[in-house]
């Protein structure tokens, strides 16, 4: 706990302001006395003989050792002669009284000797008369100066010295407080808004109302717990969208091998069951033929993996402006026998110049999924409506199949890869389950987003990919 205390801010800048205001008090004084010029005592004989005709015998004596203490000063007192001025002898011991005071001189051998001391300064030594209250006889002062000055603040300071301690200590305590409330207390506080932020907790906001430097520091630390907050939030979503591409690709390959084993399983029991001629397996026209298509479906389902791994691991994609409305022009040319064999109408709605910035082969891959998509799950004689407009930035790609619906239970996982929604259907159409997962990957590597839902009596698939200028 004590050492808790002295470690603490507060108690520092406590300590150290109280220090530095006693101290600079002490300075005060010193320079005061400093500059305070010295002065002889001489001045102060006169004061003095003043103040011994209002005290009694005693008191005088009193008197004058207090002041032969002070200024350093030598007295001796004698009685009056009647002939004062004539036959009056400083070095006369039958005058020199020695019951007044217990610093006077008592001997001429020490008035001789105090005179000596003078006798090169011509106003180092005088008389005064004087007498005590309430008697009738008259003494003579005489009084030997050295030459001693004394400075008279060394007394105001001796004498002031409780009441100057009593307020310098006051007045320290109380500006310390002042200063510690007012400097202290605030990084006190930030010190626990931000031990808050260091345990990840950046709701927690300091207090930033103040215009100075603590307030400066408080907004500077409410914007980096802010900032952090943020970029934690993103690196948590990161982390979260790397697991579930990793989960993804668990579930890709494991579905890609389950689709891959199902071919070789077929063409191993086509090629075994040739070679040991084995009934019907004898006519190997018929299935070497056999043998053939399943080599090539196996092609087909390779080559679209390839693609889909690519998509997801590609990090850079060629840009370049592509109109849709061409894309699709010729996206429907290259499909036009697969209309004619389902007996399906195109009606197409495209105004031209809608460009978008994107890569035109993939582009065009993604496109034709969703047209595939829609005629396989579209009956004969239906009608496929493709159009494009541009919106708010967006060129929007709808195709629309009438006729047609999708299972609500099939909707969240139409673009999960190897997913059917009718697994015989699309076997027998030669669907692999992965053609609308590849186009949603390079829809939204190309920054955009697709949907497929049901329209009243019909399906519409959307392909939202963000508009460039007519290049």
């Amino acid at each position: 706990m004590r050492r808790k205390i002295h470690n603490s801010l507060s108690f520092k800048v406590f300590i150290i302001s109280f220090l530095i205001q006693i101290i600079s008090g002490v300075l005060i004084c010193a320079v005061l006395y400093s500059k305070t010029p010295a002065h002889s005592v001489r001045g102060e004989i006169a004061d003095l003989v003043v103040n011994l005709g209002g005290c009694t015998r005693k008191e005088g004596g009193i008197l004058i050792d207090e002041f032969i203490d002070r200024t350093g000063m030598q007295i001796a007192i004698y009685k009056d002669s009647d002939d004062y001025g004539k036959t009056f002898n400083i070095f006369d011991n039958e005058l020199l009284v020695k019951d007044i005071g217990t610093k006077t001189l008592k001997s001429s051998k020490e008035v001789f000797l105090a005179y000596e001391s003078t006798k090169n300064d011509t106003f180092g030594f005088g008389n005064s008369g004087f007498s005590f209250k309430n008697e009738d006889t008259i003494y003579v002062m005489s009084y030997f100066d050295n030459g001693k000055t004394i400075n008279t603040l060394e007394d105001s300071i001796k004498e002031s010295v409780p009441a100057m301690a009593a307020v310098v200590i006051s007045l320290s305590l109380i500006n310390s407080l002042i200063f510690t409330f007012l400097f202290a207390r605030p990084v006190r506080q930030l010190s626990k808004y931000s031990g808050a932020m260091a345990e990840l907790d950046f709701q927690t906001r300091c207090p930033d109302k103040r215009n100075d430097e603590i307030g400066d520091l408080a907004r500077d630390l409410n914007k980096m717990s802010a900032t952090l907050d943020q970029k934690i939030k993103q690196l948590e979503e990161e982390i979260v969208r790397v697991h579930e591409l990793e989960s993804q690709k668990e579930t890709f390959f494991a579905a890609a091998s389950h689709e891959l084993k199902t071919p070789v399983t077929i063409l191993e029991g086509n090629i075994r069951g040739m070679i040991e001629g084995v009934e019907p397996y004898n006519d190997h026209d018929e299935y070497l033929s056999r043998s053939l298509r399943t080599v090539k479906r196996m092609e087909s389902l390779i080559n679209e993996i390839l693609t889909a791994s690519k998509m997801q691991s590609a990090s850079d994609i060629s840009f370049e402006p592509v109109d849709m409305t061409i894309l699709a022009e010729e996206k429907t040319d290259e499909l036009d026998d697969l209309f004619a064999i389902r007996n399906i109408e195109v009606e197409k709605n495209l105004p031209g110049n809608a460009y978008i910035s994107g890569n035109k082969d993939l582009t065009s891959l993604a496109l034709g999924a969703f047209i595939s998509n829609a005629v396989f799950y579209s009956s004969e004689g239906s009608k496929i409506t493709l159009s494009v407009t541009e919106k708010s930035g967006m060129v929007i790609t709808e195709v629309r199949n009438s006729n047609a619906h999708i299972d609500d239970s099939d909707i969240p996982h139409l673009f999960e890869p190897f997913y059917r929604s009718d697994a015989s259907r699309s076997r027998n159409s030669g669907g692999s389950g992965l053609g609308l997962y590849i186009a949603k990957l390079i829809i939204t590597k190309q920054g955009g987003s697709c949907t497929l839902s049901n329209d009243g009596d019909d399906v519409s698939a959307v392909i939202s990919l963000p508009s460039t200028q007519n290049p």
